[in-house]
Order: structure tokens, then sequence, then C-alpha cells
């Protein structure tokens, strides 16, 4: 990803592609079988910003941060690798 916001194919990313794109990588360190309920999985997909108000609703309050990437989250259940803040 360039900084003009364009793919290597000259393609332009989309509001919300950008950190999706950056922390795809974030998935592939999580082993557990319950990926899909995970902040980083959702990011990916760019649920933060088709369902602002539900994903906001899982990171209100946070009580948990994940080891892998540093997101908060209220329930250790929405991180890979939660730690108490």
């Amino acid at each position: 990803m360039n900084k003009n916001n364009r793919r290597a194919s000259g393609e332009k990313v989309q509001k919300g592609e950008i950190m999706a794109e950056e922390h795809t990588r974030d998935n592939a360190k999580c082993k557990s079988d319950e990926h899909t309920k995970h902040l980083c999985y959702f990011v990916s997909y760019g649920y933060h910003v088709s369902n602002e108000e539900d994903y906001k609703s899982l990171i209100d309050e946070p009580k948990f941060k994940c080891y892998f990437c540093g997101r908060t989250a209220h329930c250790e259940e929405s991180l890979c690798s939660p730690m108490k803040l």
C-alpha cells in the first residue's frame, strides 16, 4: 500500500480498507476456533466501518487489551490474546 491510498495495481482503496489490509497479518497469529468473533477479524473485513454502532458496543468501556494487535475490548472473547487492563 502506498501513501496515496492505492494498491500496487494502481486501484484506489476505499475508506476502511487500509486498516483492514494492515491487520490481516494479525489473523494468522490466532489459533482460536472462535477467531471469527475477534475484533481483528471484524476489522479485516471492514465491519468497524459498515457496522460502526455494533463495533463501538464491543469496544465501549474496555477491560481487556489484545497482546497481538493492541486493540481493546469490553469482553475478552473479542480478542485473540486478551490481557486485563
